[in-house]
C-alpha cells in the first residue's frame, strides 16, 4: 500500500522532525513510497497512461518500479541512501539478464542530489525526478 501524501504518512507514524525520520526503521519504506507516489502523480497529471509494477522473485531479487516502454521495460531501483554502491545495481542487472532483450533503461533513484550517467545505468538524485 502506498500513500500519495508522505507528509501525512509521517504524521500518522509520529515522525515530526528530520532527526526522528533519519532514525526511524521505516525511513527506507517511506522514501520508496515517496518516489513511487511521485511517478504515479506525474503519470496522472500529465496523462501519460503508463502502468507501473513491482517485481520480486522467490530468491529476493526485486525491481522497485518498472513500466513497459514499447516492447521493452524501463526499470528503476529506489535507494534512500546518499551513497551509491555497486551492489545497488544488482537487482536491475539480474532482471535484465532474465528479461533479455527487454530492458531499455536502468535507473537508480537515490537519496543524494547528483545525477550520473554510468556505462549501463542512469543515476538520479531524488529531487531531479
Amino acid at each position: 500500500m502506498y500513500f500519495y501524501d508522505t507528509g501525512l504518512l509521517c504524521h500518522i507514524l509520529g515522525i515530526r522532525t528530520n532527526e526522528v525520520f533519519n532514525e526511524n526503521a521505516a525511513k527506507v519504506n517511506i522514501f520508496e513510497n515517496l518516489i513511487v507516489s511521485e511517478f504515479y502523480k506525474k503519470n496522472e497529471h500529465q496523462y501519460l497512461h503508463q502502468d507501473y509494477w513491482f517485481w520480486r522473485d522467490s530468491n529476493g531479487h526485486e525491481i522497485d518500479l518498472l513500466n513497459q516502454n514499447g516492447n521493452a521495460f524501463d526499470i528503476f531501483g529506489i535507494k534512500s541512501t546518499e551513497t551509491i554502491m555497486s551492489q545497488q545495481f544488482k537487482g536491475m542487472d539480474f532482471f535484465e539478464e532474465i528479461a533479455r532483450p527487454k530492458v531499455s533503461k536502468k535507473t537508480l533513484i537515490y537519496g543524494g542530489t547528483e545525477n550520473q550517467e554510468r556505462t549501463h545505468h542512469t543515476v538520479l538524485g531524488w529531487r531531479n525526478l
